[in-house]
């Protein structure tokens, strides 16, 4: 992506040899190189629930019970535990003929409150052509899952420099570079720290650009940031031509 926005080549920099070198280094034809550090905004402990509970076949599909529920679960739920216990709330859902439950900690029946202590938000059963299938889902903060989209893509420009601030190792390995030009290059993968009003801009083939510069740390001098998501462009700022959009590679070659 860097290289098609440039025209530049771009190399890996970072041989695992130093603890300090930063990603990659562009290679300009009339001037000296330039680093760049990636980082992403990553949700971890979603990202690690949804490996446990979903990084299985195509769907997660438990004996001993009926079957198609959709089940929300808190970031902070143990995945181990859910694989292990979920089943048999679900079984004993069943067995009381519950197609629906809410789960809280205590005050509103057993059922619910083991719910609450695995972590599930919400059960609901559907049908379903699979017996005993499970698909769970993590319940985002209502602040990433929604809101009022602006005209512009003025939230982006405060955004990158509080993400960039919260990760001083980017900073530090682009301040040792010693390059003139440091670029960091923010990736938000498909559970991402990223506010709505952020991530909405990234979900767009024609996002509006910021109006506002964004207030980079001083180790970095420009930034790009980017979804993996097979929809959307990419967004980048410059202190000489300010924001633009780049282009992704397609699905295919992703």
């Amino acid at each position: 992506m860097i290289q098609a926005a440039l025209g530049a080549a771009v190399d890996q920099h970072d041989d695992n040899h130093g603890a300090s070198l930063y990603d990659l280094q562009i290679r300009y034809s009339d001037r000296p190189p330039a680093a760049v550090e990636v980082t992403a905004a990553a949700d971890a402990a979603s990202i690690e629930l949804w490996k446990i509970v979903n990084g299985r076949d195509e769907r997660w599909q438990a004996a001993g019970i009926a079957g198609g529920w959709a089940v929300s679960l808190l970031p902070t739920a143990r995945g181990k535990v859910v694989m292990r216990e979920l089943p048999k709330l679900l079984a004993d859902l069943e067995g009381a003929r519950r197609t629906h439950l809410r789960g809280r900690r205590s005050g509103h029946g057993p059922l619910e409150a083991r719910a609450g202590e695995l972590g599930v938000v919400s059960a609901a059963q559907y049908g379903t052509d699979f017996p005993g299938a499970i698909y769970p889902t993590i319940a985002l903060p209502a602040e990433r899952r929604g809101g009022m989209v602006a005209e512009t893509g003025d939230a982006l420009s405060p955004w990158v420099a509080e993400h960039l601030l919260a990760h001083p190792d980017v900073l530090k390995k682009l301040a040792l570079s010693g390059a003139e030009e440091r670029h960091a290059f923010i990736i938000l993968p498909g559970f991402s720290t990223a506010p709505f009003p952020v991530a909405d801009l990234f979900m767009r083939q024609a996002p509006p650009l910021p109006t506002t510069a964004p207030e980079l740390p001083p180790e970095v001098t420009h930034v790009w940031v980017v979804s993996t998501w097979t929809i959307g462009r990419g967004l980048r700022w410059s202190p000489n031509s300010g924001w633009a959009v780049f282009d992704k590679p397609d699905a295919q070659a992703a």
